[in-house]
């Protein structure tokens, strides 16, 4: 099957709508089909990764333009430069906009991807959540068909819009083998001492709250690392920083791929992810997928992701975190059950075989019909 995935950043500065793409691309080449991959960049030109296409598109100045229109261009250049693709799959509604009603005038498959709700975010002013809540319903109208990458996406569209929607969850790779790395002697960061946060630094993942409920924590030597990174002439990265700087038991280490990732996730004591909203949080579903014990917010996305397992905590509120973590430094041995539970269920539900062979499930259904 020829599929062409649309909407997302570059791989090389990924962001969770490139991750995935990445990884159910990666795994459909396994399975013998032929994805795809439009994405907007710095540059035009195509490669090849892992065994799929990647055609790059260099972003318009017009940063609110620029995913509508390299999502019309994409669809274009698969309808008639491609000519065989079968599937046209929009991630979010911005690239689907003006263009998946023309694979479906063509007889080919089109479907959107939800990847969150938005209109949730509390940085945005009640205004604009409003707005965001009804371009959403136009976005699920004009589709025809919808997939979500977590259960309670599926069942608010299914609920408020009265539209079938799919499931087609977040992933990731179990780990195997361990990588090499020194990222830990770099960092002066102690193996199996540590609680790890990992994501974005933006104010919905809350690592400010993270921050301010270690510092009150009775934390001794314990380290608290933060891999990410802020968005560019963002302010909010240095006020974390702003924050921490006057203990320097807390690290930050950037963003951070491949080998680095690796050790910083195995070597961990506690993961810990307390956003206030997530699609399906992949950072999570990693940190589980390494046997961690996670402190998460008590959101229904990370509730989904832990199942019965998860130490939580309210969401905004560093004083839960506090107490969260005074529990686990005086009776860590009464949690540890929790990482055996977290990795067989990102084993069993959670990895890319898995998630890719719901996905062909789904579209040999929409060809069919």
């Amino acid at each position: 099957m020829k599929i062409a995935f649309i909407g997302g950043r570059t791989f090389y500065h990924p962001d969770g709508i490139a991750t995935y793409m990445y990884n159910l691309a990666t795994e459909l080449v396994k399975m013998g089909h032929e994805p795809i991959v439009y994405q907007e960049s710095d540059h035009n030109g195509e490669e090849w990764v892992n065994g799929f296409k990647v055609v790059h598109q260099k972003s318009f100045r017009n940063a609110a333009l620029t995913k509508i229109l390299l999502g019309f261009k994409s669809t274009i250049m698969g309808l008639f430069k491609e000519k065989d693709i079968q599937v046209f799959h929009y991630n979010c509604g911005a690239p689907a906009l003006i263009s998946s009603i023309w694979p479906r005038l063509l007889g080919r498959v089109s479907l959107m991807q939800n990847h969150g709700l938005e209109f949730n975010r509390t940085k945005y002013s009640l205004r604009k959540r409003n707005i965001l809540r009804k371009k959403f319903y136009f976005d699920c109208k004009i589709n025809k068909y919808l997939t979500a990458v977590s259960q309670e996406q599926t069942d608010f569209i299914r609920e408020h819009f009265h539209k079938d929607c799919r499931t087609i969850s977040c992933a990731v790779n179990i780990p195997q083998e361990t990588s090499k790395s020194d990222v830990l002697e770099r960092f002066g960061i102690i193996p199996n001492n540590y609680i790890v946060f990992m994501g974005r630094l933006v104010q919905d993942k809350n690592p400010d709250y993270l921050i301010k409920g270690f510092m009150n924590s009775q934390h001794g030597d314990k380290q608290l690392v933060i891999c990410g990174c802020a968005a560019p002439r963002s302010s909010y990265g240095d006020y974390l920083h702003m924050l921490a700087k006057d203990d320097p038991n807390i690290i930050f280490t950037g963003a951070i791929f491949g080998a680095d990732k690796d050790t910083i996730l195995r070597n961990a004591w506690v993961f810990c992810l307390p956003s206030s909203m997530e699609g399906l949080p992949i950072s999570l579903l990693e940190g589980m997928s390494y046997g961690k014990v996670c402190i998460a917010s008590d959101i229904t996305a990370n509730k989904e992701a832990l199942g019965d397992s998860g130490i939580w905590v309210k969401k905004e509120n560093a004083e839960d975190i506090t107490y969260a973590l005074d529990r686990l430094y005086t009776n860590f041995e009464n949690y540890e059950w929790q990482k055996k539970v977290n990795r067989e269920r990102c084993e069993r539900l959670f990895s890319w075989p898995k998630i890719a062979k719901d996905y062909i499930d789904f579209l040999s259904e929409l060809i069919k019909k």
